[in-house]
């Protein structure tokens, strides 16, 4: 298959697709060939007096002009030269508040970021110096300053623009702004590493959404192959494709009844990454892949259908975790496993209570055939234990609307049966912004699966607790001594509308959670 486009991407191996007009490329204000003419500075209230501020900054003002600032939080003030000198030609600054230094958090600093780039792109900059504050006073320290920045400033300068097809008018309007083509960090070279490590997650996390973001009819179950057999040119990374000849010999019946009506075949793509060739442990991470999710036969209705580019969200998030786990060279071994499907309708879809034998040999009837994630992932869980034996599995699925129910957008529902693996996954989580609530799996979720003539049904027996039940289905085909978990990014890996640094359409949602997972399980 030929790839019509080309990821934008800094990694030479990735299929190199634009999807953005301009891909921001983060580094050291140090790492410049010379510095930009515009310059963000952070003030804390402390911070806002008159001498201190026309310390900060790189060129005289009037103290009337410094004497309006009083640094509440996203208060902006631009600043322009007091004086006519040839070297502050063109030279802007634009003042940012925090408010009170002890009262600053992650999000803070996140939100006042997402705040300044995006008026600065409204502006029309281009090239940006982000100067990290002195926060005396917060619980933050200088390098977690460095790395919220970092974080912020790569996320926020972001826009799927594809398809617009004339930039200068697209462009002119008074929503649509082009994103920024360089954004330096003005720190020390002790935090250069930081600053990298940001911009690598950053970028697959940008991969991921452009991956969502981008149609069916672009990315499909053989699209999405290619993509991962160029990421296996990456270090230490090889891949592995088992094709729908591949899966009926696997017994992988699920699997293959969800995208027996597409006209582009089902796939499990797997990709291994050998971080650590020392050791045998290895930790499995499974994406749902779903390329567009017609609901199959239970046909999905008008309002629930068109945004179903975006069910493999899933798959995007481990694909870019794997990714940035191996630019990064973390000592740990992955296997991530993409399972690709389309679930189409046609003469050949599947029907309502069908009952196959699945790979793991338990008989499930599909109960609704718009129920198809935990179908694909079951297969693909059960291939990849008896295959690699992982000591621990982590799912990652947009799987159900009840999750979003539940949670709204905010954040995904976690299931997992281990305690300490669901709180390393709420932690990263929660260092990342990408939120986590830990649901149940309780008896009666179970019970509710059970079958009258198949070993289990594929969803409960009514519409309360389909997030957990659907998770309890999952769990059937997880095996003993293994550690797993299951995350329902359904809310926060697509918003309807922009909410700060987070875009509308697909927003990578579970590349820095995995990533910051697989970062602390290196460590331990």
């Amino acid at each position: 298959m030929m790839l019509r486009r080309l990821f934008s991407s800094s990694s030479s191996s990735a299929p190199r697709m634009v999807q953005q007009r301009v891909q921001t490329k983060l580094s050291l204000l140090s790492e410049a060939a010379s510095t930009p003419k515009t310059r963000v500075v952070f003030v804390s209230r402390a911070a806002a007096t008159s001498s201190d501020l026309q310390s900060a900054l790189p060129f005289p003002v009037s103290a009337a002009a410094l004497g309006d600032f009083k640094a509440k939080p996203q208060e902006k003030l631009y600043l322009y030269p007091s004086v006519d000198d040839a070297a502050f030609k063109d030279q802007r600054v634009l003042l940012v508040g925090l408010g009170d230094a002890e009262k600053v958090t992650p999000n803070t600093l996140r939100d006042a970021t997402h705040g300044a780039l995006s008026a600065l792109k409204a502006k029309r900059a281009t090239d940006v110096v982000v100067q990290v504050p002195n926060l005396q006073g917060s619980k933050l320290d200088a390098a977690r300053v460095v790395e919220l920045l970092s974080q912020a400033s790569m996320l926020s300068n972001y826009q799927f623009d594809q398809y617009l097809t004339d930039a200068k008018d697209a462009y002119g309007d008074s929503k649509l702004h082009l994103p920024l083509e360089k954004v330096y960090v003005d720190a020390s070279a002790e935090f250069q590493k930081n600053v990298a490590e940001q911009a690598t997650v950053g970028e697959e996390t940008v991969f991921a959404r452009n991956l969502g973001n981008e149609r069916s009819h672009i990315v499909n179950p053989a699209f999405m192959e290619e993509v991962a057999r160029a990421s296996a040119d990456l270090p230490n990374m090889s891949v592995r494709v088992l094709q729908q000849e591949d899966l009926e010999k696997e017994g992988m019946n699920m699997f293959l009844s969800v995208g027996q009506a597409a006209v582009c075949p089902p796939r499990l793509v797997i990709l291994e990454y050998r971080g650590n060739p020392d050791s045998d442990e290895k930790v499995a991470l499974v994406g749902k892949g779903i390329t567009f999710d017609t609901g199959g036969l239970n046909l999905k209705p008008t309002g629930g259908i068109e945004d179903m580019h975006t069910d493999m969200c899933g798959s995007a998030a481990v694909l870019g975790a794997v990714r940035a786990a191996s630019r990064q060279g973390l000592k740990v071994n992955i296997v991530c496993a993409l399972a690709l499907a389309e679930n189409a309708i046609g003469s050949k879809a599947v029907k309502p209570l069908t009952i196959v034998k699945s790979h793991k040999g338990i008989t499930v009837e599909n109960n609704n055939t718009d129920a198809e994630g935990r179908l694909v992932l079951g297969d693909a869980m059960s291939y990849v234990q008896k295959e690699y034996t992982p000591k621990k599995v982590i799912d990652v699925a947009t799987l159900t609307g009840a999750c979003m129910v539940a949670l709204g957008e905010h954040c995904a529902g976690l299931f997992s049966n281990s305690d300490e693996l669901a709180k390393k996954l709420q932690e990263a989580g929660t260092e990342c912004h990408e939120r986590c609530w830990r649901l149940p799996i309780l008896p009666e979720h179970t019970a509710a699966l059970k079958g009258s003539q198949s070993d289990s049904r594929s969803t409960g027996r009514g519409r309360y607790g389909g997030a957990s039940t659907a998770a309890a289905f999952l769990q059937q085909f997880v095996y003993e001594g293994v550690d797993w978990a299951h995350l329902d990014i359904a809310g926060p890996s697509n918003y309807s509308a922009p909410k700060s640094y987070f875009p509308k359409g697909a927003t990578g949602f579970g590349v820095q959670l995995l990533y910051n997972y697989l970062k602390e399980h290196e460590q331990n």
